[in-house]
Order: C-alpha cells, then structure tokens, then sequence
C-alpha cells in the first residue's frame, strides 16, 4: 500500500511542471474539441482555486453475495482545482486516493465538468455533470490505470459540496451497483 502512495506522489509531482509551462500553443490541435478541452484543463490548472476533498461512503446496492464483507467506509482524500464560469458551472481538476471495497488504496485523478442550479435560500445549489479520468485497483490487473468516465450530482452550499457518483456493474469486473460518496470544499 506504501509503495502505490508513493508512486501517486511521484508521478503527480512529475506530472505538475509539465502542466505549469504548458503554453496555449500547445493546445493548439487540429480538431476543435481537443483544444476546447486543452484549454479548460490548462485554465483550471493555471486560474483555478484548490480544493479539498474527503471521501467517506461506498453503498454496495445490489449484487454482491454478502455485502456485509465488503468495506462501506471508503476513508480517504485529497486536492484539486476549480475554474468557475459567468454562470456559476464549474470545471474541475482532481486526484485522491481512498479505501475499496476490500480495504486497499484506490486513486483516481481526472477531470470533471458540473452545471450547477442557480443558488437559492442563501447558497444552496444542485449540481450534476461529469467526470472522466482514471483510476487503479489492486485487484483488477494490479494497480494498472483504467480509464473511466461516470455520472456525477452534488448538493452544494456556499463552498461546500456533498458529491456522489453511480459505478454501475460491469460483467467479468464488479459484482454489483456501487453509489460513491466524497465531500469537497472550495478555498
């Protein structure tokens, strides 16, 4: 467990100065939505606020044999960054590790895109969107990177957020429906 930890922090710290000095021709492709997306991501990393967050919840929902086996408490954190626009939406940078379902170390890193309602009853917003990234786990090809890209909802207030996700059952990889939760805070 040490060991992945540590290569999470190796790779983010390698990967961090190559985001800094990226430039705006380096976005410049030859497909539009590849630079529209180049440009998010460097505008978050480059104007974004940071983030923290606390993941704390995994609902096993149906599926699994005997769910009681399995680790709800899904402990962990980490950062990230925000770039709000004129509408309040947000786009989102973001790595942290946490406990699975069998108790090891999972990171996920990625980015996220969340349309929010407009704040009521003095900041109290709805948010839902996206988020595509990746992650490891030691029982599938042991810790090799997967790509993923799922749902995301959020009840946010003021600069706090509860988030969740759906991890929906995936023959020959998880048994059953998982519902993810993790809290955010904007600095």
């Amino acid at each position: 467990m040490k060991k992945i930890l540590v290569k999470a922090v190796t790779v983010s710290m390698l990967c961090a100065p190559l985001a800094a000095h990226a430039s705006d021709k380096e976005c410049d492709y030859k497909r539009d939505w590849m630079s529209s997306a180049c440009e998010r991501v460097m505008r978050v990393w480059h104007e974004g606020t940071w983030d923290l967050y606390l993941t704390g919840y995994g609902w096993h929902i149906n599926g699994y044999e005997d769910p009681s086996h399995l680790n709800a408490n899904s402990w962990g954190g980490g950062a990230g960054k925000h770039w709000t626009d004129a509408n309040g939406n947000q786009d989102i940078l973001f790595a942290f590790a946490f406990l699975d379902s069998h108790k090891n170390v999972q990171p996920i890193a990625g980015y996220a895109r969340q349309w929010y309602t407009t704040p009521v009853l003095g900041g109290l917003s709805l948010g839902g969107g996206y988020f595509a990234g990746f992650t490891a786990r030691s029982d599938i090809a042991h810790y090799l990177p997967l790509p993923i890209a799922l749902p995301i909802g959020s009840v946010r207030y003021r600069r706090v957020s509860a988030m969740a996700t759906f991890i929906p059952r995936i023959p020959g990889i998880n048994k059953g429906d998982v519902a993810f939760f993790w809290g955010r805070y904007e600095f």
